[in-house]
């Protein structure tokens, strides 16, 4: 399914028709289709290119099987309500853990452990390097399920709800796979 176009309020739908169907935020959409829908102003490309830069260090530590969920103004029609553009990309990422990390622990606890921190959901640092507000969690078989759902139930409500205005909206889902970022950039062009 496309990503939907923005509604009236200028907001991806969270539902579209039937309030009961599975037609709902978060919407599944490649890199590409991110890029085309919203890679519309020199600031938005800027801020796709941030974004998949970040994407390439889960992949240069071999982060290959999760989700990112795509939020914030960025994914807001923000320049015709707000008149400005977005200043970031929100970004929560749910991945599972590497498997080197999973055969060797200790290489967990000797580099993996620092790479997440410092990389991965290091915020202050990550805004500053990409342009993005970005949060993480691992799920292995060593977290409760219970952990697991309210870490993933709080990033839901936080992200299907405006800040501001506590508007419900909508959001996007992206896999982590990077394969699909080599064309997103070629989308975009040099800038």
């Amino acid at each position: 399914m496309p990503i939907p176009s923005f509604d009236h309020r200028g907001l991806i739908p969270p539902v579209l028709n039937n309030p009961m169907s599975v037609d709902r935020s978060p919407y599944l959409a490649s890199m590409p289709e991110v890029v085309q829908r919203f890679g519309t102003t020199p600031r938005r490309r800027q801020l796709l290119r941030g974004l998949i830069a970040y994407r390439q260090l889960f992949a240069a530590d071999e982060y290959l099987t999760g989700v990112q969920l795509l939020d914030g103004s960025f994914v807001e029609d923000v320049e015709a309500n707000a008149n400005r553009e977005p200043g970031d990309i929100d970004v929560f990422t749910l991945v599972a853990p590497p498997q080197k990390y999973v055969d060797d622990f200790s290489l967990w606890e000797n580099h993996g452990a620092s790479y997440w921190e410092t990389e991965l959901v290091n915020r202050g640092a990550n805004k500053q390097r990409f342009s993005l507000d970005s949060y993480g969690t691992i799920i292995d078989g060593a977290t409760p399920i219970y952990d697991i759902m309210q870490n993933v139930t709080y990033w839901y409500g936080l992200f299907s709800h405006q800040r501001d205005t506590f508007q419900w909206k909508g959001f996007i889902v992206v896999d982590v796979d990077t394969l699909n970022d080599v064309a997103a950039l070629q989308m975009m062009g040099d800038e």
